[in-house]
């Protein structure tokens, strides 16, 4: 493979991708067919060696760039599992999943430069001889003009890099990139053929972070499962997006009404994430996570009530991506016969991002036509969302912010269009 290359590829190309070959511990043969794969799948390139060589030349960088961004490791040919189930909701932003590890290594850096250089933390980036250096040692970044390499980043008056701390690592106190954005998608479903229905937090990465999805609807997907027993979080290849099929052909007939999401979403009997209305304050104590640092971590719970008021009005937010957040109360039978139906405790607020708003339908049931229609006050409506606890007077009240909302369109309200959607409609804003 090397005799083939270097017979007929670039040189730039070369060195681009056995610079990725040693950062990924593969051969060069295998970065080539990585590199192959990538460009049919990108730009519909059936035969590389036929193509200009300018563009050979910028879609190896391009390649290389994008591999490095995705963490070092990932590719869109890792071994996935086929999950069945559907999707519930997603996160209304992303997040950068460095952040932490930056900031410490910052600090670290900031209080004892030597020490995070020693321990191999933090690596300084100088230019020299047109190649770029970290702690003095050569990398295979050309200098090109102004432009910092892919693993660099400012810091006051000098230029740094993360450096990649696991030892399990075949790129172990090499370059990483600063950043690493992911978006969490989430799956309500098991592995195929087995009947384990649980929770699961779906990490996405490139396009997939973007891409629009169908949510409770039976379907497939293709994920890494966790290395570690017990963890809920599936990872995913940059083409999830691309992978996810539709269908509810992996039950037979006679099973297939247990996976309308008026059914599976509220099962008890099938997983553990639904939770009564009148039960959230328990359960947020219950199932909340505490770290070691001391943060806790609110649950994310499926509940089902009924809608007694909704404001459809954007209200300002300095907590929301978008800058503006809607809301909602639902109640149920069971709450207001625990708390009485005049308390305060008698209803429960779900928040409703604008990230939400802007790609879902959180105010709208879909018909039998598929018609997405606006539904009305006494609605029925089964909530996805991160349960949290907020101070009231002397007293905290559980509210929800939804990451996904599920209106049975046989149970739904239509409402009349063209009034007031403004919550002094139904007595005012408290």
């Amino acid at each position: 493979m090397d005799d083939e290359m270097n017979g007929q590829y670039p040189e730039e190309v070369i060195e681009r991708l056995k610079g990725y070959a040693d950062r990924t511990g593969k051969k060069i043969g295998e970065a080539a067919n990585e590199f192959n794969a990538w460009l049919k799948e990108e730009f519909s390139v059936d035969d590389a060696l036929n193509e200009d060589k300018y563009l050979l030349i910028e879609w190896s960088e391009m390649f290389v760039i994008e591999t490095r961004n995705l963490g070092g490791s990932q590719s869109s040919g890792r071994q996935t599992t086929t999950y069945v189930g559907m999707l519930v909701g997603i996160e209304d932003s992303t997040r950068d999943n460095r952040t932490n590890a930056r900031e410490t290594a910052i600090n670290m850096f900031k209080n004892n430069s030597s020490r995070a250089i020693e321990e191999k933390l933090i690596g300084v980036v100088t230019a020299k001889e047109g190649v770029w250096h970290v702690n003095g040692k050569a990398t295979q970044e050309k200098v090109d003009g102004s432009n910092l390499p892919w693993f660099a980043f400012e810091h006051g008056d000098m230029i740094l890099c993360l450096l990649n701390t696991n030892a399990a690592s075949a790129s172990v106190g090499k370059p990483m990139a600063p950043t690493s954005v992911s978006r969490t998608l989430y799956f309500l479903g098991s592995e195929e053929n087995n009947n384990d229905i649980a929770l699961w937090r779906v990490n996405l990465s490139n396009k997939s972070m973007e891409a629009q999805y169908n949510f409770h609807e039976p379907c497939k997907i293709q994920a890494i499962p966790p290395n570690q027993a017990g963890r809920d979080t599936l990872y995913t290849n940059r083409n999830f997006h691309e992978t996810v099929e539709y269908t509810d052909s992996f039950l037979p007939e006679n099973m297939r009404s247990e996976l309308q999401p008026q059914r599976l979403l509220v099962n008890d009997q099938m997983h553990d994430a639904v939770v009564d209305l009148a039960e959230l304050s328990e359960a947020h104590a219950d199932k909340k996570v505490k770290l070691p640092s001391g943060i806790t971590l609110n649950p994310t719970i499926i509940t089902k009530g009924y809608v007694s008021r909704l404001n459809k009005e954007p209200m300002n937010s300095e907590y929301d991506a978008t800058g503006r957040s809607f809301r909602m109360s639902i109640t149920s039978l069971s709450l207001q016969s625990r708390n009485g139906r005049d308390s305060p405790h008698s209803e429960v607020t779900v928040w409703i991002p604008g990230g939400m708003f802007d790609e879902q339908h959180p105010f709208d049931f879909q018909d039998a036509d598929g018609e997405w229609k606006p539904y009305a006050q006494r609605t029925q409506v089964i909530i996805f969302g991160r349960l949290k606890m907020r101070p009231y007077k002397d007293d905290t009240l559980p509210s929800i912010t939804a990451l996904g909302i599920y209106v049975p369109p046989r149970t739904a309200r239509p409402a009349a269009t063209g009034g007031s959607t403004n919550l002094s409609q139904f007595g005012g804003d408290e």
